[in-house]
């Protein structure tokens, strides 16, 4: 089997401004206040990778996961290093709506 090779910055940074630009008005401001420059994070649950987080509330974090193409939550406790490896394959506004129901609940 052949090594992934994790996505390129500026390849994603392309993918990440294409999916902004299906945010509505009201998750882009909650998007506007908790996205971050993107940052290679580790995942050390089940699959030993780096992966981009694109943005980060309390303990949660947005990230992508290039594996599966798609955008996930997950908690994490130390920065740079992803607690749970998710394979969702959410667009990144239903990632951002999860998170702001999660922090709305709370």
């Amino acid at each position: 089997m052949d090594k992934w090779n994790p996505f390129p910055k500026k390849e994603f940074l392309l993918e990440l401004y294409l999916a902004e630009q299906d945010l509505t008005d009201e998750i882009l401001v909650f998007w506007n206040k908790i996205r971050i420059s993107p940052e290679t994070w580790t995942c050390e649950d089940v699959i030993h990778e780096n992966f981009w987080v694109v943005a980060k509330h309390q303990n949660w974090i947005i990230w992508y996961n290039d594996v599966e193409e798609g955008y996930n939550l997950s908690r994490y406790k130390e920065e740079l290093i992803i607690l749970e490896y998710g394979a969702s394959q959410d667009e990144l506004v239903f990632a951002v709506k999860k998170l702001k129901t999660i922090i709305l609940s709370i």
